[in-house]
């Protein structure tokens, strides 16, 4: 059996606590050893704290530190990079340089440039890099890619209507570094990069974990406006997005965070040539005629209605550093189901909705997005931006 894989977190807010609590499992397993957990703010590393988030947690010989140099002197095998996405200062350029593996939380930065300097060290050093894109790992969604294999999409929808407090609160104090004082940060576009990146990148990149990668992007949003900002929450109130896929799919995301609603919605579609499948919370619906055509006279609700066998839901979250961690032990790239490199069209997809919105619903080229002289601007980190 090889030795544990030695394991650093960076970031201890809400999505880093959960990683450190499937990280311990695997430790209690004998796969890792947690041996440094980093964070800006003492209070976050306090063992009574992390023992209400994290089972079984005890501090013991960890490296407890708000320095990043400390944490990497511990000279971890891996780190998990859980900071919010506008605060990266070079964190995992330099962990890259130094051949540390690295699982990055999506989005992996709000600036294209900062992301393709990512990109690059990780390719330079030749290291394993995963992203956050938990969802690929759930045991539905395998089941959604294996029944699609053989089929053309042709369209998909997702829309989610969900209330602006439904945010939960962060442990990230944003109130000392600009940010909001209740430290919700998804909710605020400095901070999040817009709902639409924050949160519309996750099923953005289960499309393309299904259907490959997006070409073009069009979006065009309702803005909140400056009367409306409460605690910080600017983000706007509505978006609507539409991706071309290099298959020749299309797919529409809409999205809503609107206030004093406390209630959500949700939908989820893809279209294929000749049907149609729902992903119900409970259940996978596809809607198909298999009999012969064309009917007679139009088929039943129970000849076209068809529910897909699934297996029992599985933790998606273990799952994926499960799979990470793994990767590392055996050196086998190929457990790695969202590489850094792969989710860098996952991140310019929804920032180019972004851009699009601003240039008043153009069509962006995700390629010249990424390249192009003509969006130099839109890469950018702008000097006065929230660090």
């Amino acid at each position: 059996m090889s030795a544990p894989v030695r394991v650093a977190v960076l970031g201890l807010g809400q999505r880093g606590l959960q990683h450190l609590t499937h990280v311990w499992r695997l430790q209690e397993q004998g796969l890792a050893e947690v041996v440094a957990l980093g964070d800006a703010f003492a209070d976050n590393l306090a063992e009574a704290k992390l023992q209400k988030f994290v089972p079984g947690f005890a501090s013991g010989n960890i490296r407890m530190t708000t320095d990043f140099d400390a944490l990497l002197d511990t000279a971890p095998d891996a780190l998990y990079v859980c900071i919010p996405p506008n605060l990266h200062a070079g964190q995992v350029v330099r962990a890259a340089q130094a051949g540390i593996h690295l699982f990055v939380e999506k989005p992996m930065s709000l600036y294209l440039d900062e992301a393709i300097e990512m990109d690059q060290a990780i390719r330079d050093a030749g290291i394993l890099a995963a992203v956050g894109f938990q969802q690929r790992y759930e045991a539905r969604h395998e089941t959604v890619r294996d029944f699609l294999a053989d089929k053309r999409v042709v369209m998909t929808t997702y829309t989610l209507h969900a209330p602006l407090e439904g945010h939960s609160v962060k442990h990230m104090h944003t109130e000392s570094a600009g940010g909001p004082a209740n430290r919700v940060w998804t909710a605020s576009r400095a901070w999040s990069g817009t709902t639409m990146v924050e949160a519309g990148i996750h099923p953005l990149d289960l499309w393309r974990y299904w259907l490959g990668d997006v070409e073009w992007v069009q979006a065009v949003y309702v803005h909140r406006p400056p009367a409306d900002v409460i605690d910080g929450a600017d983000n706007p109130y509505a978006y609507t997005a539409l991706f071309g896929f290099a298959s020749g799919a299309v797919g529409n995301i809409t999205l809503s965070r609107l206030r004093r609603v406390y209630h959500s919605d949700f939908g989820h579609r893809l279209l294929w040539t000749e049907g149609q499948l729902h992903l119900e919370p409970a259940e996978l619906v596809a809607y198909h005629y298999d009999g012969p055509y064309p009917p007679q006279q139009t088929p039943s609700v129970n000849e076209v209605r068809h529910t897909l066998p699934t297996p029992p839901a599985n933790n998606a979250t273990y799952e994926i550093s499960r799979a990470f961690i793994q990767a590392i032990a055996e050196r086998a790239p190929q457990w790695i189901r969202s590489p850094f490199g792969d989710a860098m069209n996952s991140l310019a997809a929804v920032l180019a909705a972004n851009v699009s919105d601003e240039l008043g619903g153009q069509r962006v080229d995700v390629g010249e997005l990424l390249t192009g002289g003509r969006y130099a601007r839109f890469r950018a980190r702008l000097v006065e931006e929230v660090r």
